[in-house]
């Protein structure tokens, strides 16, 4: 019989710690990356070689996921590391089968109806978090009955829904079957030090928490906290003499096209204009006479399909224009700019019924694992997310100062003038241009190097 694993990563002893427990129910609550649907598929295995040890009959096992792409994820996960015990593979049934049983993979997209009728040995519950109440109880738990079989639950937390209450029971030991685990990203040995030191100060607080942490936080849908630490200030009038960063999305058929405008030596909203339905020489006119009115202005746009010949119209027609162009690579750091922003109130927003609608956005705003397991900000479905685009852009294009230290006050010194200000942002540009994904600190750093402090004067 092929019953014996050869992995080219064997547990690691908090790893060991789960596998080795004699719990019918494990809830396990763990960081991304942390390795847990590998060990998952390891121990769905020894459950089954176990149970057959003991009654020489042969084991039936589900691994449930919540969607079709992440059971294609789980099945990718266990061929790799079950492939020494692997007798045949049907993929159009999504079933392993080994010498002493065989493993199924279900989707949970259909809730409880697509897990009926089977008498069960094992389940494996892959990201948990996102698998339904009915799915579990009226669906696979029962389905475990009459074998007494045995359930793991992997997932990275999501508030405090289901898989939260799961894990409580772990926690208590309820009826003495159940126990529970929670481990942060960077107790896995294998996880480089060096990348975890950089998610640490580039990830967003709530993020961070959530997804490497393992934390359960109360409010996981929402991606801007600490938002009423920006609720400041009044929108006002342009001044000639004052430095202006300007963030445009471009409305697409029923979107809307968005202009933020932020003060430079205040940090400051302070003006915001928002249309829908107009056509692009509409739009391109609507820009023009916008930021006509600040003649001290970087325009930060976005330039990703048709927004880049209005980007170019812009600049022929002399604004001062930086093309940003989306990818989701592009987006989440652009998203997770402005996260930090909010949360630590650097930027004023007036509270104003003009505004109304963008405090409404950024309160709305949430996120979504993908398959791939990267991170897609968006609006919740039926709702818009123009003017956080566009304010994003804005806060974007005001990064280099936006992260100055502050001085005391004895040492503090002016800014240099609009004009100062518009030499550093053409050598800003020049360097991002020459490397897209570059990150602001690498930007000013170089900039640094070339004595942009003696141009600003400081």
């Amino acid at each position: 019989m092929k019953t014996k694993l050869i992995t080219l990563l064997p547990p690691y002893p908090l790893q060991k710690e789960i596998e080795e427990d004699n719990h019918r129910f494990r809830v396990v609550a763990c960081g991304r990356r942390w390795g847990k649907t590998l060990m998952a598929m390891r121990e769905a295995f020894q459950i089954m070689l176990r149970r057959y040890s003991r009654t020489g009959k042969k084991q039936r096992g589900w691994v449930v996921a919540p969607t079709f792409p992440l059971v294609r994820e789980s099945w990718m996960t266990a061929e790799e590391i079950l492939k020494d015990a692997i007798i045949d593979k049907k993929l159009t049934d999504m079933k392993m089968v080994f010498d002493i049983g065989f493993l199924e993979f279900k989707s949970a997209e259909r809730g409880s109806d697509g897990l009926l009728g089977a008498g069960l040995d094992l389940a494996v519950m892959d990201e948990a978090k996102l698998i339904s109440k009915a799915s579990w109880e009226e669906g696979v738990r029962p389905a475990l009955g009459d074998k007494q079989g045995e359930a793991i639950f992997i997932s990275t937390p999501r508030g405090r829904g289901f898989f939260y209450e799961l894990f409580l029971k772990g926690r208590n030991n309820e009826n003495g079957q159940w126990k529970s685990w929670q481990h942060p990203t960077h107790t896995n040995p294998f996880f480089p030090k060096e990348e975890w030191e950089v998610i640490k100060v580039s990830t967003p607080e709530m993020i961070l928490k959530q997804e490497w942490l393992a934390e359960f936080l109360e409010d996981e849908a929402t991606v801007f906290h600490n938002l009423s630490r920006c609720f400041r200030g009044d929108l006002e009038q342009a001044q000639e003499k004052e430095f202006y960063t300007i963030g445009i999305d471009l409305g697409k058929t029923e979107d809307w096209t968005v202009i933020t405008v932020m003060k430079n030596s205040t940090k400051q909203l302070v003006d915001i204009y928002r249309e829908n339905r107009l056509d692009w020489v509409v739009q391109k006119d609507l820009i023009k006479g916008i930021i006509s009115r600040y003649p001290r202005h970087l325009a930060v746009i976005d330039s990703t399909g048709l927004g880049d010949p209005i980007a170019d119209d812009l600049r022929r027609f002399g604004i001062n224009v930086k093309d940003y162009k989306f990818t989701n690579k592009s987006k989440e750091a652009l998203i997770e700019q402005l996260i930090i922003a909010i949360e630590q109130g650097l930027i004023g927003i007036p509270q104003s019924a003009q505004t109304q609608f963008l405090i409404d956005e950024i309160k709305s705003f949430n996120y979504e694992i993908l398959p791939s397991r990267r991170i897609r900000y968006c609006a919740p479905e039926g709702l818009h997310d123009d003017g956080v685009i566009s304010l994003a852009l804005a806060v974007m294009g005001l990064a280099p100062i936006l992260y100055e230290k502050p001085r005391e006050a004895q040492e503090k010194k002016k800014w240099g003038t609009a004009d100062d200000w518009e030499a550093y942002y053409k050598m800003l540009d020049y360097e991002q241009r020459k490397n897209p994904f570059m990150s602001r600190e690498q930007a000013v750093n170089r900039i640094k190097a070339r004595q942009w402090k003696r141009l600003l004067r400081v």
